[in-house]
């Protein structure tokens, strides 16, 4: 009994790790198809043309990526007071940022393609060592 539960107890702590990037929005108000999603990482790619920013998280010797398009018209207000329509290379290499995203598919050359439309966004904290 004593090691079942140890082994249980240990598969939950790896896989919450594990899953640490990715996790749920807190309540609020959000777009009607949203369901939730979220993905913490770093920047660590952009995409002016494509509007595609990637965010990789690693624990470990363990790297996921994400990569993700920026709504068209996405908003953000300036130091000066002013908005400007985001693009990914508004976000420097190196940001940690929590982004709220929602899955699209679309057809690109008769193929189904799913892609992830962020939305939103926030900065996220450092990583505790």
């Amino acid at each position: 009994m004593g090691k079942t539960l140890f082994a249980t107890w240990a598969l939950l702590i790896f896989a919450a790790v594990l899953l640490a990037q990715h996790g749920t929005a807190r309540n609020g108000y959000y777009p009607m198809n949203y369901h939730g999603d979220t993905w913490t990482g770093t920047v660590t790619s952009v995409n002016d043309q494509t509007r595609e920013l990637t965010l990789t998280y690693t624990k470990g010797d363990k790297t996921e990526e994400f990569t993700g398009v920026l709504k068209a018209g996405l908003k953000a207000k300036r130091t000066d007071g002013s908005e400007a329509e985001l693009k990914p290379s508004d976000f420097p290499i190196g940001t940690r940022l929590l982004v709220y995203y929602t899955p699209q598919t679309k057809k690109v050359e008769g193929q189904k393609v799913k892609t992830y439309e962020i939305f939103a966004f926030t900065a996220a904290p450092k990583e505790s060592q």
